[in-house]
């Protein structure tokens, strides 16, 4: 039987795998302003109802508490970069760096929550570390210039990366679970949300976009909110190294989704990474 925590880990594989993709059109059509806010409204309301009807209390320690604040922080700041980097740069060259952030989680988890994998378990990892950087990895092109957009994703990069290590200590901890976490998320995004909007729409204004991209926007926003609250339960279960290295494998599907629908070129390299994903979730997972 297919342990809880690799299906939520691989529900946020592939939710964000497809949600990314979907998002990256959307803010071509709405614009990265505009997305912002809309992210931060939807994923707040969502998340603040599946904390309401959990109903689950609040009654952990300060401590804890603390911990949920600096994760839902760093995580909607890096949110709000990641809408800030797609102004000054390449889409592609950012989604690139951003998705190394499970490095950072896994060596966190290892140095300061006293997380040790296997041996297995470690090549396992290794591998899909492998299978992120590979299937993430788009040259530079020409019409990339502004290097504040490197800046900006290697933040991101971090940000994310600090989100997952707070996130696994504060649902680890007693009275605290998931459930609350969510709650933290929903605050952190009300707060960011409009103030950026109000500050940031007049020098760049939103484009006028149809009906359909708002549905095209809500859809992919759904698929990110299920899998940011699928890694968290996940987290609430199973280690963050091994979580995160699953999880992190989002580009494997993002790969997928563009060789299927989108006619991308699947080249000898990312044939690699692919068949590298089966001999590391199985060394991870069993």
């Amino acid at each position: 039987m297919v342990a809880t925590w690799l299906v939520l880990a691989l529900t946020d594989m592939t939710a964000w795998g497809i949600g990314q993709v979907v998002v990256k059109r959307a803010t071509d059509r709405l614009g990265a302003v505009t997305m912002v806010l809309f992210v931060t409204l939807v994923d707040g309301t969502l998340y603040l109802a599946l904390f309401l009807l959990s109903g689950q209390a609040l009654a952990a320690s300060a401590t804890t508490y603390a911990y949920a604040v600096i994760a839902s922080a760093v995580g909607i700041t890096g949110y709000v970069l990641f809408f800030e980097a797609l102004l000054r740069g390449n889409v592609s060259v950012v989604a690139t760096i951003t998705a190394g952030s499970p490095i950072i989680t896994i060596l966190g988890a290892v140095a300061f929550l006293g997380e040790v994998p296997t041996v297995a378990e470690t090549v396992g990892m290794a591998l899909l570390v492998a299978v992120i950087l590979i299937l993430s990895y788009e040259p530079v092109g020409r019409d990339w210039k502004v290097p504040a957009a490197v800046t900006l994703s290697v933040a991101i990069l971090v940000l994310w990366g600090i989100w997952g290590i707070f996130t696994k200590a504060a649902v680890d901890a007693p009275g605290f679970g998931p459930w609350q976490m969510l709650l933290f998320y929903s605050l952190s995004n009300f707060a960011a949300g409009t103030p950026y909007y109000l500050w940031r729409r007049r020098r760049f204004p939103p484009p006028n976009p149809s009906p359909a991209s708002y549905g095209l926007g809500a859809a992919g926003f759904l698929l990110m909110v299920l899998s940011i609250v699928a890694t968290t339960m996940a987290l609430s279960l199973q280690d963050a190294t091994l979580v995160t290295a699953v999880g992190g494998c989002a580009p494997v599907v993002t790969a997928l989704v563009a060789f299927a629908f989108l006619k991308e070129k699947a080249t000898p390299l990312r044939i690699a990474a692919l068949l590298l994903f089966i001999p590391g979730i199985l060394l991870v997972a069993f």
